[in-house]
């Protein structure tokens, strides 16, 4: 089944029920069971589509805006004239190598479900009880639901911008839509994405952990997984700094832009900024 069929889904596209707190769990309970009926049965599967996903859509996006942008192709120019004057790739080599350690370090919670939660579904219902396994069990699904949503976010957000700035222009404030709830759903979304996906790792080690017979109580499998785990964290707490810097800089730059209008002001008393680095 599509993604896209998630349309109907009744968290995703009503996200006005979020201003009644009453109906919360209700509507996130549903959601997840919906979206479980779209997904694969695997567990790992699932967390390997949402990074597949992250990174299909975003190749997508930087070509749709390098062929349809001026303005990007520009920027995307300057950079690379200032990076030619920096010097040689060569002498660049160590940035794109630890940009390329960054995201090995991001894929790392993936080779943890995959080697510990074979044969795991994705199809059992959501609810509590059952004890300690039962619980590890059910947050680690839930964990991995959280990551391809948090990816849907940051599309939902990139997607509702560039349709609100060709309708109504490059320089238009747009605040309608996912913006009306989230500043930048892009960063937002995709911190939410990998800090699931990276405590998704964790508790499929917890739970191994918990469900092993032997008489070292797991101890060996947490001492397995140590090095993933340690990446997994170098990964999510990267990302999130460059992520993290990048909504503040956004901030800063739309508080200049737009910071006397009226507008302004409301959207930012009534949206969420998301996570930023600094004040």
């Amino acid at each position: 089944a599509s993604i896209s069929q998630s349309a109907g889904l009744p968290l995703a596209l009503s996200f006005a029920s979020f201003t009644k707190p009453a109906a919360i769990l209700s509507s996130l309970t549903s959601t997840v069971n919906s979206l479980r009926t779209l997904l694969p049965a695997s567990l790992p599967a699932v967390h390997a589509f949402a990074l597949f996903f992250y990174g299909t859509r975003l190749d997508l996006f930087l070509l749709y805006r390098e062929l349809c942008l001026p303005r990007f192709r520009a920027m995307r120019e300057r950079i690379e004239d200032r990076a030619k004057k920096q010097g040689s790739r060569l002498k660049r080599s160590p940035f794109l190598l630890s940009c390329t350690f960054l995201y090995f370090c991001m894929v790392c919670p993936v080779l943890v479900t995959t080697k510990l939660c074979e044969g795991m579904s994705m199809s059992c219902a959501v609810g509590l009880g059952g004890g300690l396994a039962s619980f590890l069990e059910q947050s680690l699904r839930l964990s991995v639901i959280l990551a391809l949503s948090g990816f849907l976010l940051g599309a939902v957000g990139d997607l509702n911008k560039s349709i609100g700035k060709m309708l109504k222009g490059e320089d238009t404030l747009i605040t309608g839509g996912i913006f009306r709830f989230f500043r930048h759903p892009n960063y937002t979304g995709e911190v939410i994405g990998w800090s699931s996906s990276c405590l998704a790792a964790f508790l499929a080690v917890a739970l191994k952990a918990v469900t092993d017979t032997s008489s070292n109580g797991g101890l060996h499998i947490w001492k397995s997984m140590a090095g993933f785990l340690s990446l997994s964290v170098m990964g999510v707490t990267g990302i999130s700094f460059v992520l993290g810097t990048a909504t503040a800089g956004l901030e800063f730059r739309q508080q200049e832009k737009y910071g006397d209008s009226e507008e302004y002001k409301q959207w930012v008393k009534k949206s969420w900024v998301g996570f930023k680095m600094g004040k």
